[in-house]
């Protein structure tokens, strides 16, 4: 028994007069074939052996998680090692909202860069990953509506990430900053 074969055809035009001609010589027989492409045939074993998409998201999701932790606790540690600059800062006549407005600035702008940088590279990498593979991997190419969103998720996680070490540097003290305590 053959499992599948592989057909060419000299004209792209004609594959689909082709596959239907296969089909058609099989038809209401015991062992009836599905014609399809190559990189259809792949898709189709991939989801025989797992659902690829949950799998995937699932890494992403805990990546992203881990993502938001990581750069929520840098933010926290690097409000807390300059204690005692954003409370001179409050000294020498800084409103609690413009130093609250600094600090996520400064978070918000680490996060943009690498952002930037991040989404920049995966839309100069995806299309010739995509070429490279001969189609087996489709990677969607990045159009302005893409960079807005991605832009508005960079901005939006890193306000929330960024809103507690925010605030705790605007409701310093500066006495007890400048103390050391």
């Amino acid at each position: 028994q053959a499992g599948w074969y592989v057909v060419r055809v000299a004209d792209v035009n004609q594959a689909d007069r082709v596959s239907k001609a296969i089909d058609a010589l099989s038809a209401n027989s015991a062992n009836e074939t599905k014609t399809m492409t190559e990189a259809a045939a792949t898709a189709s074993w991939m989801k025989q052996m797992a659902d690829i998409g949950l799998i995937v998201g699932s890494i992403m999701g805990a990546v992203f998680f881990t993502l938001l932790l990581l750069t929520g606790n840098t933010m926290a540690q690097a409000v807390r090692e300059r204690t005692s600059e954003l409370a001179i800062l409050k000294t020498i006549g800084f409103s609690s909202v413009s130093v609250l407005l600094m600090v996520l600035a400064e978070s918000v702008l680490l996060v943009l860069i690498g952002g930037l940088l991040g989404v920049g590279l995966s839309a100069l990498i995806g299309p010739a990953v995509s070429a490279g593979s001969g189609g087996m991997i489709n990677i969607p190419t990045m159009d302005w509506e893409g960079w807005v969103t991605a832009i508005g998720l960079m901005v939006a996680v890193r306000l929330l990430v960024g809103a507690l070490p925010a605030l705790r540097a605007m409701r310093l003290n500066i006495v007890d900053a400048l103390a050391g305590r």
